[in-house]
């Protein structure tokens, strides 16, 4: 039977953020961050590579901060619009080398989340205690979420409190397992999260021949990045080093056998790849959320314009369904009233519940998601 959710929780990167992991606009720095690595070993050699790269495209080859890099929607817009049409990006770097970057920077990103997600939860503070609330009495049975990031911060969260470890991304996705570096069907019962990444998300894996996806626990991220970053890449990396290349895993797909396993993400683009199948199918279904959920509650999320096909797909809804949703924003921080703002100027007047919280996710708009019967009273 169809899941039928009567409440849409929409949770972006300030929601993340309550777990250690970077907003958006402190991307950059995390991503150049070398504190605990290894200087001489090959994953600082990575963010190297990355930086070589962002200097020769953005800054005429001289060496920038993190703070003179450009916004990540542009770095990705540049490379994915050469990459994807198979053209370069200058006289130095071709469709096969920027495709090298582009995989460096999201590998990057996966390690730096991961990294990021352990260190607050070693050393919780307010923000994660209100999350562990938030997960605790959660209502699967009531509510879907949608997660405009990669991350798994929601999956890790209500398998801890809940141990819920059951999830539907209603993307046709299976379940794996990693078994000394190969994949296996991984069997799961119990209830289930019902949560959709139009995104992508740094535990799936998709087969370039089959076209496939799969997803793997959210602990196995690393496996993960072991996967998408294959021999040749570190080759490029590392070149005129001595250093030793990392493991790398080559696991078969358990479908159709071929070694072709990789990942595909909505980056930080203007243009984000959206037509592959698991993005198809999330995007689907989350149309038919919307549609038919009572209450949309935003948390963390702040509109920006990279995500215009989302915020046509909102707007659409809402203008066409005869019954208004009702909309909760949960925000925070020093952007809080600008975020409001922006929620106030898009929806409009057009008539519909609105109710807005500005100090985050603190007791006040946990008691009014129960009162939504997203979490269990």
């Amino acid at each position: 039977m169809a899941f039928s959710p009567g409440n849409l929780l929409i949770v972006g990167a300030g929601f993340s953020w309550n777990a250690g992991l970077p907003l958006a606009s402190s991307f950059t720095r995390d991503l150049l961050n070398l504190h605990g690595l290894n200087l001489d070993g090959p994953s600082s050699k990575q963010v190297k590579f990355i930086r070589q790269f962002v200097d020769q495209v953005f800054g005429e080859g001289v060496s920038r901060t993190a703070n003179d890099w450009p916004e990540l929607e542009d770095i990705f817009t540049l490379v994915d619009l050469s990459a994807n049409t198979g053209h370069h990006l200058g006289p130095m770097h071709s469709a096969a080398d920027l495709r090298v970057v582009r995989r460096a920077v999201i590998v990057r990103m996966v390690r730096m989340l991961s990294q990021a997600y352990h260190r607050r939860q070693r050393d919780p503070d307010t923000n994660w205690e209100m999350l562990e609330r938030l997960f605790t009495s959660f209502d699967t049975t009531t509510t879907a979420v949608l997660s405009m990031n990669w991350d798994t911060v929601f999956e890790r969260g209500v398998a801890r409190a809940q141990s819920i470890r059951k999830v539907d991304y209603q993307c046709y996705a299976s379940a794996l397992t990693f078994d000394k570096g190969a994949l296996s069907a991984r069997r799961l019962t119990g209830d289930t999260l019902h949560i959709l990444k139009p995104h992508g998300s740094v535990n799936w894996l998709y087969c370039d021949a089959c076209r496939e996806t799969f997803w793997v626990s959210p602990s196995d991220t690393e496996r993960v990045a072991q996967t998408l970053f294959g021999r040749r890449d570190w080759d490029a990396v590392l070149r005129g080093t001595k250093i030793k290349r990392p493991k790398v895993l080559s696991p078969a797909c358990p479908h159709c056998e071929s070694e072709s396993l990789g990942t595909r993400f909505a980056t930080f683009s203007y243009r984000k790849a959206l037509d592959f199948p698991m993005h198809a199918a999330s995007w689907r279904q989350a149309e038919q959320y919307l549609k038919t959920t009572v209450d949309w509650v935003f948390i963390g999320y702040s509109m920006p314009a990279a995500d215009f096909e989302f915020k046509h797909l909102l707007k659409r809804v809402q203008l066409t369904e005869k019954v208004r949703p009702k909309i909760t924003v949960i925000t925070g921080g020093g952007d809080a009233d600008a975020t409001i703002s922006r929620f106030t100027k898009f929806f409009g007047d057009v008539s519909g519940e609105r109710t807005f919280f500005t100090n985050g996710l603190d007791s006040l708009a946990l008691e009014h998601l129960a009162k939504l019967e997203v979490l269990r009273a």
